[in-house]
């Protein structure tokens, strides 16, 4: 391997980290998501940040030309307030459609379609505007009509051959005006044009002789508690449509519906259907070969033929594997820091390169915490920070154990770990599993980020990695690890008697 080598692979991934219009990087889907995803019903896309959400959904843009894909990034739209958010995402949709529509059609090669499609750009066009003075106005407001009565006016006429008479009598009454006050929702106003709406999307289907995806990327953007709304209302105007709508979104971070005296918003399993992205650690040896592939693949983009097994010890690259979480992007961006050191000097990558590295990146990785936990960033960190002085500090292990049976008891608790896990600072590694010695109990198995290690050689610190034999040749050493108490971790966090609590999820 040489340096230029390995700076077209480094070169590549940079460009491709991220996914946009321009992305040249391609899915890889062992997992068979791809087809899945083009079938003709409403499905959901979970998955962490940087698990390839967005590559995936660019794919079916790919594979599927006869389908016409709106996309619609939920992230342009986070400080929207509600409902305004829903009538921006229903702006963007209008407009591409709009666009799909304008100048397809020729007066001279298809009459009808050419006079259809005018109607229909006639119609989206009265929408906009009526949704553009909405935007402007507050979310519940009240309207007055005011009514006003007043004099009248009577006369009589009279005409014979020598004389004409007339008398004119007026009939006065009190001048008044009357107001009548009604309280105009948006919300509510948006769902009653939904008929209208669904019928227009219909048509336009018709003349594009084509289903419509209506692509919803990063739904955990909207705020937790307007999301089942919001979802709904989305979901009404694709029922009995051809247009079906693909949301991508993490999964602990999304509220898809609420049940009161009404359902609103969509059930997995009966509204849509589920996909799930993420590769965890509970298949650690899967999780490996996937990432080796990932390398693989982006060899033969580049032309090159490195060997990986030569610049990163079998070890080493288990822990970037581990660092990762199981998420390409987080293993890529390793990857790169790891690349330019070895650029740099360093002939070969070991273990504490990889973890210094994950040290070096948790700040980046604080900062998509923050920015994707919003309104919830305070609660959760009083959570990790528990987890943090209790694993690492004191029992200074990367693992710990939850007892299923208790957790469940805690659902507090139990918010918070699933979200720090889908927030990447903390990885799953077993959901069911015995602890060593057996007390007869079922626990998940947890690791804490590799970010979050003090340094790279900790002293008299256990590192464990999830396919690691213990003394008998069983690969779950890991049952010996320390286990959370549960008592412990919610007296810390009522004495913080924090105000706010987490919005559950399933």
């Amino acid at each position: 391997m040489t340096n230029s080598e390995l700076n077209k692979v480094l070169k590549y991934i940079e460009e491709n980290i991220r996914v946009t219009d321009q992305t040249s990087i391609e899915y890889l889907d062992p997992k068979g998501h791809i087809e899945r995803l083009d079938s003709k019903q409403n499905q959901i896309i979970f998955g962490r940040r940087g698990s390839g959400k967005s590559l995936l959904l660019k794919s079916l843009k790919k594979n599927r030309p006869e389908i016409t894909c709106i996309s619609i990034n939920l992230e342009d739209f986070k400080d929207i307030s509600f409902p305004n958010s829903i009538i921006q995402v229903l702006r963007s949709l209008i407009m591409q459609l709009k666009n799909e529509i304008k100048g397809k059609y020729s007066i001279f090669k298809s009459f009808r379609k050419w006079k259809e499609s005018r109607r229909i750009i006639k119609e989206y066009d009265d929408i906009l505007s009526k949704l553009e003075k909405r935007l402007v106005q507050p979310d519940n407001f009240d309207e007055s009509i005011r009514e006003k009565t007043g004099s009248k006016l009577s006369g009589t006429a009279k005409s014979g051959h020598k004389n004409t008479s007339a008398s004119v009598s007026a009939q006065q009454s009190e001048e008044r005006e009357i107001s009548k006050q009604f309280k105009i929702d948006k919300l509510n106003i948006l769902k009653n044009e939904l008929p209208d709406l669904k019928e227009l999307v219909n048509q336009t289907c018709k003349l594009l002789d084509s289903n419509i995806f209506l692509i919803l990327d990063d739904f955990y953007f909207i705020r937790k508690l307007e999301q089942p709304y919001f979802i709904d209302f989305f979901h009404r105007l694709c029922k009995n449509t051809s247009m079906f709508l693909k949301v991508a979104t993490i999964k602990h971070r999304s509220s898809l519906y609420v049940q009161g005296d009404t359902f609103i918003g969509m059930e997995i399993g009966h509204d849509a259907q589920a996909l799930n992205l993420d590769y965890s650690l509970e298949n650690f040896n899967a999780l490996v070969s996937f990432m080796r592939e990932l390398l693989e693949h982006v060899n033969a983009k580049v032309g090159v033929e490195i060997d990986y097994k030569t610049i990163l010890t079998d070890n080493a690259f288990k822990f970037l594997c581990l660092a990762s979480g199981g998420v390409p992007r987080d293993f890529f961006s390793l990857f790169i820091s790891l690349g330019n050191k070895m650029i740099n000097g360093d002939k070969s990558i070991s273990k504490p390169n990889v973890i210094d590295c994950s040290i070096d990146n948790l700040p980046n990785k604080l900062e998509a915490f923050k920015t994707d936990t919003a309104d919830e960033k305070e609660v959760l960190e009083h959570y990790l920070q528990f987890i943090r002085d209790e694993i690492i500090t004191i029992k200074k292990n990367n693992s710990f154990l939850v007892s299923n049976s208790e957790i469940i008891s805690h659902p507090q608790l139990n918010q918070a770990i699933k979200e720090l896990v889908d927030l990447r600072l903390i990885h799953l590694v077993n959901s069911n599993t015995s602890s060593a010695p057996s007390d007869g109990l079922r626990y998940s198995a947890y690791m804490v980020d590799i970010g979050l290690f003090p340094n790279a050689n900790p002293r008299d610190f256990k590192q464990t990695l999830p396919d690691e034999k213990d003394d008998r040749g069983r690969e779950d050493k890991i049952r010996s690890a320390p286990k959370l108490s549960i008592s412990k971790f919610q007296e810390y966090i009522d004495n913080l008697n924090i105000k706010s609590e987490l919005a559950l999820t399933e």
